[in-house]
């Protein structure tokens, strides 16, 4: 009842929005040449950018950053993964991708969002829904933007160092039908199929699938994926238009987590599972639905509207380290049977548009929305003892010394419900100078109910979350900016008090500057310091629950280049400099540095389209990569010294398009067989790199 009135009561606060401002406008509005809108979808590119303010911007007009994916770069690098795309990206880092890959996480700036839920997106410039979600599948994405800095007051959700927006694939009006086979050297394989056209003038259609069945350098440990996205498209008018996008996620797989230092040294062999074939596979259901809604009122107004549900589900055995025994050879173990569920509605409307008022020109937004979450966990679980032994010997692994039955140690429910309403105004005094000042109120009620100590907890939090920037180009190819913003989210679960945790919140300072120096080059420096409270980590006292860490810090430098030399030769490069370490509790070390956070890291990209001629082409492609040394262990593990080596990778390739229909590619990754280690969870749960791996794919497409 609760949510229902609210749902309205915002849909009445739109109308109401809708009808003032259009009224507004008709008599105040002048055309403004710095924006676009439009009813059709924006393009984001490395130099103009939508999703950072929610109107179309040259990027030296926006007081933030960001990092721009085309299509074009995800297909010639053969990213099938977000994960697999940050070598390109600075300031954003692998973290714990939960038993292998089961979600998609990383941290922008030095933070992480949710350990317990994975990173939050965004989705097309809208907030999008919360919960378990499977690692998003590529097909289905048309580029991807990491935007920098706070966006809690637009989006309500996301890292204060930043969040990912992803554009998705849209129907298309006139034909297009895409077929890719992918096949690696190291059992992978991958089909994809995409096809659109229009129904009717007023309709049109899109379908995505894509299929894999892979094998890893990991001994025993396998996946499973299908993916399938049915969209349609209405345009019932040039100014309306109506989408229905929706994805359906299955992923099968072993959990898998890693290997597990030896007094703090990594000497297993990277390909040893010591987990449970037996335990057979994990399963992650992830079922997306959206419906959203854009109007042109007017040549200056645009109204936005969506309806979004997700339905979510992890469930399945697994056989994980828990501790390494005195011989230093035998590992104990733990078994666990777990049944996540996740359930999401979100509501959400808005309002963009320009005005002039006292020789000042606006681009205003007014958001609302609504929504629901509810986390059902479910959790079977038994560690390695005496009676009953669940160990195994990391250097000569036996399977099946296990007991199936696992008594029940976790049974409970969430619920979040909340309204928030968001508000922006970008002032463009002139062609030199604007600000931007926003806001987001938001009021969330918590429920928690633990159902083996029959124990409930309820928490309600209100906060608003400003976001402030304000940016000076003294000439066409320089600006300089400065913003400021702060975060809030809930945390998940009950402490050992059997209480719900304070929630997350942060507070961000960044400046820096851009220099555009022809009309394909970017040269940007951002400095940014950042803080955090709350932020759930193990606990100390007792590591089968979790605690709120009293405050951490994180401070930073982040320098891009784009430059294309011609035609033929594109060029990136980045160098981020991080410090992140806890900076306020009563139990932890002051200083102690965050998990999976290196101080330095640099990459370089180059494509060089080497020949064409007519609709014959060749091109060849690298990347060149660092990650420095890193914490591999909590800041809440007293036994500290344990480090994630430095690594250096180089994943080079080459396209040979035949004609416009075919194409064939070849890419080698690792390509000097590094041995590396993406992240950790602890010195217990260890993510090994891939070693060489080369893989090729054929691309048919016809329009």
């Amino acid at each position: 009842m609760t949510l229902s009135v609210r749902v309205i009561g915002c849909v009445g606060l739109l109308g109401s929005s809708l009808l003032g401002q259009s009224i507004f406008a008709d008599s105040q509005v002048r055309e403004l040449q710095t924006i676009s809108l439009t009813a059709e979808q924006q393009e984001e590119s490395t130099l103009k950018s939508q999703a950072l303010t929610k109107f179309a911007h040259d990027i030296m007009d926006v007081p933030f950053q960001k990092t721009h994916l085309s299509t074009e770069i995800l297909k010639q690098h053969d990213i099938r993964r977000i994960e697999e795309s940050l070598n390109q990206v600075s300031g954003v880092f692998h973290q714990n991708n939960y038993g292998g890959g089961f979600w998609d996480n990383y941290s922008f700036r030095g933070f992480q969002g949710n350990p317990n839920l994975g990173a939050d997106t965004i989705r097309n410039g809208l907030s999008v829904n919360r919960g378990i979600s499977a690692p998003r599948d590529v097909v289905n994405i048309e580029s991807m933007d990491f935007l920098k800095g706070p966006s809690a007051a637009l989006y309500g959700r996301g890292e204060v160092g930043g969040v990912l927006n992803i554009t998705t694939k849209q129907p298309t009006w006139q034909p297009k039908t895409e077929v890719n086979l992918v096949g690696s050297t190291l059992d992978e394989y991958r089909l994809s199929l995409e096809q659109s056209d229009a129904i009717n003038n007023d309709v049109a259609y899109r379908m995505a699938i894509a299929f894999e069945n892979n094998d890893s350098f990991r001994d025993v440990v396998n996946s499973k994926r299908l993916f399938t996205a049915p969209q349609l498209a209405w345009k019932p008018s040039d100014a309306t238009e109506i989408n229905l996008d929706t994805e359906f996620t299955q992923h099968i797989g072993t959990f898998d987590r890693g290997i597990t230092a030896v007094n703090h040294q990594l000497v297993m062999d990277p390909t040893t599972f010591t987990g449970e074939p037996n335990d057979g596979d994990m399963r992650v259901k992830d079922y997306f639905y959206q419906l959203r809604l854009k109007h042109q009122i007017n040549e200056a107004w645009i109204a936005k509207a969506a309806l979004s549900y997700k339905d979510a589900q992890m469930v399945g055995y697994s056989t994980e380290p828990r501790k390494m025994q005195a011989d230093l050879h035998t590992l104990e173990r733990q078994r666990r049977h777990r049944d996540y569920q996740t359930e999401d509605v979100l509501l959400q409307g808005e309002v963009l548009g320009q005005v002039q008022f006292a020789g000042i020109d606006h681009e205003m937004v007014l958001g609302v929305e609504t929504g629901r979450l509810d986390f059902m966990q479910k959790q079977y679980r038994l560690n390695h003892s005496a009676t009953q032994p669940n160990w195994i010997n990391i250097y000569d692994p036996v399977y099946g010394q296990f007991s199936p039955d696992l008594p029940l140690h976790t049974d409970s429910d969430e619920r979040q419900q909340y309204m928030a309403v968001n508000v922006q105004d970008q002032l463009f005094f002139n062609d030199k100078w604007n600000m931007l000042l926003g806001g987001r109120f938001e009021h969330v009620e918590q429920r928690f109910i633990n159902h083996r100590t029959h124990l409930k907890d309820e928490n309600t939090e209100q906060k608003l979350s400003p976001r402030l920037g304000i940016n000076f180009r003294p000439t066409l190819s320089w600006s300089l900016y400065a913003n400021y913003g702060e975060a809030f989210s809930m945390n998940n679960g009950m402490s050992r008090t059997q209480d719900t945790f304070a929630p997350e919140k942060a507070k961000s300072y960044e400046v820096g500057a851009k220099y555009q120096w022809s009309d394909q080059s970017l040269l940007s420096l951002a400095l940014f310091d950042m803080t955090k409270r709350n932020v759930l980590m193990t606990d100390v006292i007792d590591p089968n629950f979790e605690a709120a860490v009293g405050e951490v810090k994180s401070r930073g430098v982040e320098l891009d280049i784009h430059h294309q030399f011609s035609d033929r030769i594109h060029f990136r490069a980045a160098y981020t400099y991080i410090d992140a370490k806890v900076s306020q509790d009563d139990v932890l070390k002051i200083g102690s540095p965050l998990t999976n956070i290196p101080k330095q890291t640099a990459n370089l990209t180059a494509n060089y389209d080497v020949w064409q001629s007519g609709s014959q082409a060749f091109g060849l492609h690298m990347n060149l990569s660092y990650v420095d040394a890193r914490s591999g262990d909590s800041p809440t593990n007293t036994d500290k010294g344990f480090i994630l080596p430095a690594y250096t990778l180089m994943n080079v390739g080459g396209y040979y398009q035949v004609n416009p229909q075919l194409r064939y590619q070849l890419n080698i990754h690792n390509l000097l067989n590094e041995g590396y280690y993406l992240s950790s969870y602890s010195n217990i749960w260890v993510q090994a790199g891939e070693p060489a791996k080369a893989t090729f794919s054929i691309q048919w497409a016809h329009k």
